[in-house]
């Protein structure tokens, strides 16, 4: 493990920094949530042939990017000297360039363009999620990094639940929500620099060495660093697997036409929301109380694969609202403190934003592996197979989450 250095915190209440928390990530899950299915939608009348095809290239690029987005970003935040601090530019820029990207997805009919904006879009997306999860190492005490979980987790499921019901109501003219949706970034990124306005550290020395070279982004070999990466890679993937493809399970296996299937995509994440908004507050408390993380975090992914019974067994339209009921309650308990748990296994806050970013990734990565492995189940053997890849990786989460040594 790396040797831990002794970085000043302009410690903020969380009772002011939490608001802006939940809006930095309702801000990027919004339009994230609501991108994917617009997208669809878009190809289902562009390419309607070869439109798994296209998502699917679509989906590995922008999570491709997305990662290059948030180690680099990361990096570059962490050593960024300015007025506004190491963040604020960071957000504000990253901002700026994903409400470009996806506006101009919207604005061109050319699919090579429009896969090449969905990937500037998410590389914008990474860089804000790297520079707004370092906001936590940088202002939250210990003793409060829980709730500051908390405050994120229920940001994130908002932006979630709101994008599914835009995407559900925007799914027969995908054009005009890819390019309105983004611009929330903006907004918020001018909030949340004008509320939480990041130190002048100018005068801070800059890390040894100056200039990037290539083992600046390697990320550290801690094995519970590891581990916490790979149980949020396993867990999301697992629901991945099911929700990458919804709007075509529900189209092209369930049969629904197109505008029912949108309405259902809406019902669903709003089911999810709900569900999320109760089981995040309720695990958050009961995580407090416990003083344990690995519970939560680990339970988590079990119930997710006891949700998946009733849709491996009988796939119908009720089952697969059932699924959605199970991924509220299990997202949101390890979205309460899930967070925690990634802030708990840093090394070294001198690079939280790199790291967080390297973490991060267990959740964009999954957006590469789901379509390709997910798509080509779907098409060698079937919908079932889907179920049951997804059940094994929901319980190979939890193995992994309760392997974890330095946090209970």
């Amino acid at each position: 493990m790396a040797e831990t250095r002794t970085v000043a915190r302009a410690e903020v209440p969380l009772g002011r920094l939490g608001p802006f928390l939940l809006l930095g990530q309702l801000a990027w899950a919004l339009p994230g949530a609501a991108s994917g299915t617009l997208l669809a939608a878009l190809l289902a009348t562009a390419a309607p042939e070869h439109k798994v095809a296209v998502f699917t290239a679509y989906s590995v690029a922008g999570a491709v990017t997305s990662a290059i987005g948030t180690v680099l970003g990361g990096l570059l935040s962490d050593r960024t000297r300015s007025r506004l601090g190491r963040r604020s530019p960071w957000l504000l820029g990253s901002a700026l360039l994903s409400a470009a990207a996806l506006t101009a997805a919207g604005l061109t009919t050319d699919l090579v363009l429009i896969g090449v904006c969905n990937a500037v879009f998410q590389l914008g997306v990474g860089a804000w999620t790297a520079a707004l999860s370092a906001l936590i190492p940088d202002h939250v005490s210990a003793r409060a990094v829980g709730r500051a979980s908390s405050f994120a987790g229920f940001g994130f499921l908002l932006g979630q639940t709101a994008g599914g019901i835009v995407a559900g109501a925007l799914v027969t003219s995908p054009v005009r929500g890819l390019i309105v949706v983004p611009w929330i970034m903006v907004v918020a990124a001018v909030v949340v620099a004008l509320a939480v306005p990041g130190r002048d550290n100018r005068d801070e020395p800059r890390p040894p060495g100056g200039r990037i070279v290539p083992r600046d982004l390697l990320p550290p070999s801690s094995r519970d660093f590891w581990l916490a990466f790979a149980g949020r890679f396993l867990f999301i993937l697992a629901i991945l697997m099911i929700t990458v493809f919804q709007l075509y399970l529900l189209t092209d296996y369930l049969r629904l036409p197109i505008e029912e299937a949108g309405r259902v995509v809406g019902l669903a994440t709003l089911l999810v929301g709900a569900l999320s908004a109760v089981s995040v507050v309720v695990a958050g408390v009961l995580s407090d109380r416990l003083g344990r993380l690995k519970p939560v975090v680990g339970g988590a992914p079990v119930l997710l694969a006891a949700g998946l019974v009733p849709l491996l067994a009988a796939p119908s339209l009720a089952t697969d609202l059932v699924f959605f009921a199970i991924v509220g309650v299990t997202l949101g308990a390890y979205l309460s403190v899930d967070q925690a748990l990634m802030v708990a296994v840093l090394p070294d806050r001198e690079t939280a934003a790199r790291d967080l970013g390297v973490l991060s990734i267990g959740s964009t990565l999954p957006g590469v592996v789901a379509p390709v492995v997910g798509g080509a189940l779907a098409g060698a053997v079937g919908y079932l197979a889907v179920f049951v890849a997804a059940l094994v990786l929901a319980v190979a989460a939890a193995a992994v989450v309760l392997g974890i040594r330095s946090v209970r």
